[in-house]
C-alpha cells in the first residue's frame, strides 16, 4: 500500500468516525531523531517554512528525540501526503525520519 493510499484510508476512517474534513485545521507531523542536535537543526529548518515546532526527549532506546512540526492546512490526502513526504526527506538529511501525523477532531 502506498503512503497516499494509507493516508486516504486513515482520512476515510476519521470521516466515518465523525471528523469534519472540510475545515482547515492544524495538522501535526511527527519525526524522530537520534540526538538533540539533529532534532534542533530539523526544527529550525521547518520553522523557517512557517511550521510551529516542539522538540522533546522521550524514553526509548533509539531515536530518543521527537520533533512535531505543526501547520494549519486543509486535511486532504494530497496535502498530507505531499507534506509528509517532503518533511520526511528533510528529516532524513538530519539522520531522522517521519513518524506519522495527526490532528484533533473538530
Amino acid at each position: 500500500m502506498s503512503l497516499f493510499e494509507e493516508n486516504a484510508a486513515i482520512l476515510r476512517k476519521m470521516e466515518s468516525d465523525g471528523s469534519d474534513l472540510g475545515l482547515p485545521r492544524v495538522i501535526d507531523f511527527s519525526h524522530v531523531f537520534p540526538d538533540r542536535t539533529s532534532a534542533n537543526a530539523f526544527a529550525g529548518e521547518v520553522e523557517k517554512e512557517g511550521y510551529a515546532t516542539a522538540v522533546e526527549e522521550v524514553e526509548r532506546e533509539e531515536y530518543r528525540w521527537d520533533v512535531t512540526a505543526s501547520k494549519q492546512m486543509a486535511p486532504t490526502c494530497g496535502n498530507i501526503t505531499n507534506t509528509e513526504e517532503r518533511l520526511d526527506a528533510l528529516a532524513r538529511s538530519y539522520q531522522g525520519r517521519a513518524d506519522g501525523w495527526g490532528f484533533f477532531r473538530l
